[in-house]
C-alpha cells in the first residue's frame, strides 16, 4: 500500500517539474499488465487515477496467456492498440503516460522504442524488468515451492521442464541448463516471453542469444556493415 501511494503521490505532483507548455497532472495514462494478468489487473490504477480526473486505459493487446508468448510478437499488437486509442480521441494530442508493471514494464519499454511517433511524456515501471530476469540463490525457495508452478506454467515442459530440477539445482545446474538451451535453440526467442526477459551474468553470450532486451537497451552487437542496426541504437 505505501508504495502505492507514493507511485500515486508522484503522478499527482509531476506538474512540479513540468514545463509551462503541459500539464502533466491531466495527462491520461496507459496502464501495461503484467505476465498473465489482463486489463483488470489496473483496475485500482483506473479507480485512483480517474478520481483525479485522469483518463486512464488498461490496455488488452494481449491479455492472460496470450501475454505468454514472446514480447517480440506483443510489441506490436500493443503499439496498434495504442496508436488505435490516441487516434480517436484528441484528449491524447498533449501527450500520455504509460506505466507497466513486471512484465508490462519490458513490453512498455519496447514500445516507446519501437514508436517513433509515441508522445509519452511520463514513464513508470513497477517491479518492471528492464534488465531482465535471473533467478539466482537468493529467489531459490520462492522459485521451488510447490515444485515451481510460476516457473513451470511460463514454458512448456516439452521446451524445458523446470519440474525436473531438485531444490539443489537451482543453485547453478538449472541457470546454466536453461541459457544453453536459449542459446542452442534461438527460436525459443520466438515463443514465449520468458526466454526474452531471462538474462545471464556472461554479456557476451547474453547480449546475442537474447533478442529481445539488448536490443532494446540498446547494448545489442552491431555486425561491421549492419547499418540498420547502427542506425535502430541510434
Amino acid at each position: 500500500m505505501f508504495g502505492t501511494r507514493v507511485l500515486f503521490t508522484l503522478l499527482s505532483t509531476a506538474v512540479a517539474v513540468a514545463t509551462a507548455a503541459t500539464d502533466f497532472s491531466k495527462l491520461p495514462v496507459f496502464f501495461f499488465h503484467g505476465v498473465r494478468g489482463n486489463h483488470s489487473s489496473g483496475d485500482n490504477y483506473v479507480a485512483k487515477l480517474s478520481a483525479e480526473g485522469r483518463t486512464v486505459v488498461p490496455l488488452s493487446f494481449c491479455e492472460s496467456t496470450c501475454s505468454l508468448e514472446a514480447i517480440v510478437l506483443q510489441v506490436p499488437k500493443a503499439i496498434a492498440q495504442v496508436r488505435e486509442v490516441v487516434s480517436n480521441s484528441s484528449e491524447f494530442d498533449d501527450g500520455y503516460i504509460f506505466i507497466g508493471h513486471s512484465q508490462g514494464g519490458a513490453v512498455s519499454r519496447a514500445v516507446i522504442e519501437e514508436m517513433d511517433d509515441h508522445k509519452v511524456k511520463r514513464y513508470i515501471s513497477t517491479a518492471g524488468l528492464q534488465n531482465g530476469q535471473f533467478i539466482g540463490p537468493d529467489k531459490v525457495e520462492v522459485s521451488i515451492k510447490n515444485d515451481a508452478p510460476f516457473l513451470a506454467a511460463l514454458v512448456p515442459e516439452t521446451m524445458f521442464n523446470y519440474s525436473a530440477y531438485g531444490p539443489e539445482d537451482f543453485y547453478g545446474k538449472m541457470q546454466k541448463d536453461y541459457v544453453l538451451y536459449s542459446i542452442e535453440n534461438p527460436d525459443a526467442q520466438y515463443t514465449y516471453s520468458q526466454f526474452n526477459v531471462n538474462r545471464w551474468p556472461q554479456f557476451g553470450s547474453f547480449s546475442t542469444a537474447n533478442f529481445f532486451l539488448p536490443v532494446y537497451n540498446n547494448v545489442n552487437r552491431c555486425l561491421p556493415g549492419d547499418n540498420q542496426c547502427i542506425y535502430d541504437q541510434k
